[in-house]
């Protein structure tokens, strides 16, 4: 016997954050559910299913993918974004709200918006699976009982190669589970084009419960999207709970941004903020202490043609960053959003994965090692040039983002920085950056560099490396000397104090 529901619902023009809730219920336990969402506008709304346990058991947000999910006792016919498992009799319920894209979208609608939801519920067979997508071949979630869920079947110290070195991956992706083109598939093969150890799977206020494909090491994530800025959970460990902030307008406030900054940094995730200078998506939360951000997206696709000037202000900003004493991990991430043959502009170069790399020195390519890495700011951001960098203080020799105190107090505070280039021609500059300021600027694939900071107190060092007319092609993270108690304490008063300076 197959049991259905259907709900419609209208949002009127001038609607403000628009939260509804749909309940329905199974007479018994079922051995699937299948759920049809649809929209009369292209407007960014999100359903969440949960069962009888408060347990998130299913995930839509509408943007490319079907519009149709298969939620089954069976993970091998269930859907992607979903946790297949026993359905329970009882009380199901829906919720479903706008999910905030830019700091214009769904404050108020434009036009009165329509949706409707068709659920049916049933034992045996069910017809048509191929309309399904797939969950996928890698489980990260497995059934649990409690609000939200966790990513509790994912291995972080899975070892996909043991060696430590340099590994390459790409920290802002999206398929079209929210708004990119590429299926998880899709990704996976142009990431390997691209030469990609790694990336992070960061879709708009959606979790990943899986992933397809392999040869690639995929990190669970997400980038957490509101009107006042975008940022991502890099080693998501649970169910960032936007459902709730949705409802009493907390993810439009600092106090409820920090709230679940520190909710998942208390689980072991990095908190990164995206593109923080790209209007109309520039970060617009004043208040956020510096100390709780893990890193900042420095460099967003080159290609996109607002991210070179946004860029440039991002990287002036890092500097003052480190200037006031805080050691905030700078990387990269491409936002990939198109095919990889298409463009943001006509006949321009495509927008791909991995495009800036972020490189990240860790023991070994698993999770759990290349989020270390990238919290000691062990990394370089790249479009093409390898960077290999060293400091040489007495007989000891430091690479990217390693402190250089003990070493430095050993040896007067004297040592020799070499940079060597590799991926790059001639005509490249290498520009040593000390304390914010262009210490040495030279031409060709090769420099060093005397540091001596006896009694100069607090110190940092890093490389940009740029092209023949100033375009940017690489940066290093900072080493440093000695520790400062910043004078300004959050994001907000940072700024301010930048603008005072001028």
């Amino acid at each position: 016997m197959t049991n259905q529901f259907n709900f419609k619902q209208k949002i009127e023009k001038g609607s403000r954050l628009p939260f509804f809730f749909h309940h329905f219920i199974l007479p018994e336990e079922r051995d699937w559910i299948t759920f049809s969402f649809n929209a009369s506008e292209n407007v960014w709304l999100q359903f969440l299913v949960f069962d009888v346990h408060g347990t998130l058991r299913a995930q839509y947000l509408q943007g490319n993918s079907s519009n149709k999910i298969l939620l089954h006792k069976e993970a091998e016919k269930s859907s992607a974004l979903t946790i297949p498992g026993e359905l329970t009799a009882g009380e199901w319920v829906i919720h479903v709200f706008t999910s905030h894209g830019s700091n214009h979208d769904l404050l108020q609608l434009a036009s009165t918006v329509s949706y409707d939801i068709v659920v049916k519920s049933g034992k045996g067979d069910v017809n048509n699976q191929e309309h399904f997508h797939p969950l996928g071949n890698a489980r990260w979630v497995l059934p649990q009982q409690g609000e939200g869920f966790l990513i509790n079947d994912y291995d972080w110290d899975e070892v996909k190669d043991p060696g430590e070195k340099w590994y390459r991956g790409d920290f802002h992706t999206h398929t079209i589970f929210s708004d990119g083109k590429m299926t998880r598939g899709g990704n996976i093969e142009s990431a390997q084009k691209q030469h990609l150890d790694f990336f992070v799977a960061t879709e708009h206020n959606i979790v990943h419960t899986s992933w397809a494909g392999e040869g690639l090491l995929i990190i669970p994530g997400v980038e957490v999207t509101t009107t006042n800025g975008h940022w991502n959970v890099l080693g998501l460990r649970k169910w960032p709970d936007i459902r709730s902030s949705l409802l009493n307008g907390s993810l439009l406030t600092e106090a409820g941004t920090k709230r679940l900054f520190q909710e998942m940094r208390n689980t072991g995730a990095l908190c990164s903020v995206n593109h923080p200078f790209l209007s109309p998506w520039a970060w617009q939360f004043a208040d956020i202490p510096l100390s709780m951000i893990d890193s900042i997206e420095i460099w967003n696709d080159p290609t996109y043609k607002d991210n070179p000037i946004a860029t440039e202000h991002a990287l002036n900003f890092w500097s003052n960053v480190w200037n006031e004493g805080y050691k905030i991990t700078g990387i990269g991430g491409s936002d990939s959003h198109l095919l990889p043959h298409e463009s943001y502009t006509d006949e321009g170069p495509p927008s791909l994965i991995g495009d800036p790399a972020t490189h990240v020195r860790a023991q070994n390519l698993s999770a759990s090692a290349i989020l270390k890495g990238v919290k000691q700011g062990k990394v370089f951001v790249s479009r093409g040039p390898f960077i290999d960098f060293s400091v040489s203080v007495g007989n000891q020799t430091c690479k990217i983002g390693e402190e250089l105190t003990a070493a430095l107090e050993q040896n007067d505070y004297s040592g020799t920085c070499t940079v060597t280039l590799e991926n790059c021609n001639e005509d490249t500059f290498i520009y040593w950056i000390e304390n914010g300021e262009v210490v040495l600027k030279e031409k060709g694939v090769r420099s060093n560099y005397t540091i001596n900071w006896k009694d100069k107190g607090y110190r940092w060092l890093r490389v940009d490396v740029r092209s023949a007319d100033g375009e940017l092609l690489a940066f290093t993270n900072p080493n440093y000397c000695g520790n400062k108690t910043p004078s300004v304490s959050t994001w907000g008063e940072l700024l301010q104090k930048m603008d005072s300076e001028k």
